[in-house]
């Protein structure tokens, strides 16, 4: 199977797996609903935080908060793709070690990236986090009370065309060889729980506010916040 048509099947398996709550979700281009979850992160933020995105990308979602907070942003990535927000400040990094001081930020994103890396990567890329945060890490993964049949395999095709994906992209990255990091509310509550440094995890789903219902936020509290 090709990238391409992984992709299509795993968005046939969650297409189906809504179907019979009669769901219907926009697919343009132009996209509110990446507005309303910024929103739900900037309302826990204040204006003046110094908030880091790991796994930046375009830096998007910094430029979103934007919107909403007076914030001071940088985004890390292994490659950058900053021409669509040259306002927002980025740099890369190898992902390992983020280049900051510890307490650097005042909160950091993790958005759509841990599912995409083994427990024992997920696990050092975590802590590197809880080292330059001060108060808050925010998480937006897939995740769902119970993954059915249908989301099960549609993890499973969405890591392998990713994996291959990001195999072109990036000669270094490593396929994970199973779905453990597709994790439960439950699971991410306890997988967190586990992290040194973790105080408090609360768990927000997106499916009134995104396209998927999978769409998960995680609002993790550090014992270093005082």
């Amino acid at each position: 199977m090709t990238s391409l048509t992984l992709q299509a099947a795993g968005a046939a398996c969650v297409w189906l797996a809504n179907l019979p709550r009669g769901r219907r979700r926009a697919w343009s281009r132009y996209r509110p609903w990446n507005l309303l979850k910024s929103h739900a992160i900037a309302s826990r933020l204040v204006d003046g935080d110094a908030v880091l995105d790991v796994g930046c990308g375009t830096g998007h979602m910094l430029a979103q908060l934007s919107l909403f907070r007076k914030i001071r942003p940088h985004g890390v990535d292994l490659s950058i793709m900053s021409a669509r927000f040259p306002e927002i400040p980025t740099s890369t990094y190898d992902g390992r070690t983020l280049p900051f001081d510890d307490q650097s930020f005042d909160a950091t994103m993790l958005c759509y990236v841990m599912h995409h890396l083994s427990p024992a990567e997920a696990r050092a890329l975590f802590q590197e986090t809880v080292r330059v945060t001060r108060r808050r890490i925010f998480l937006i993964e897939d995740s769902l009370p119970l993954f059915g049949p249908l989301y099960r395999i549609r993890n499973r095709l969405h890591r392998i065309e990713a994996g291959l994906r990001y195999r072109d992209f990036d000669a270094g990255y490593q396929m994970p060889q199973d779905e453990a990091m597709f994790k439960t509310h439950v699971g991410w509550r306890a997988w967190l729980g586990e992290q040194p440094g973790v105080s408090v995890v609360d768990v927000e789903s997106f499916a009134d506010v995104s396209q998927h219902d999978h769409h998960t936020l995680i609002d993790v509290r550090l014992a270093t916040a005082g």
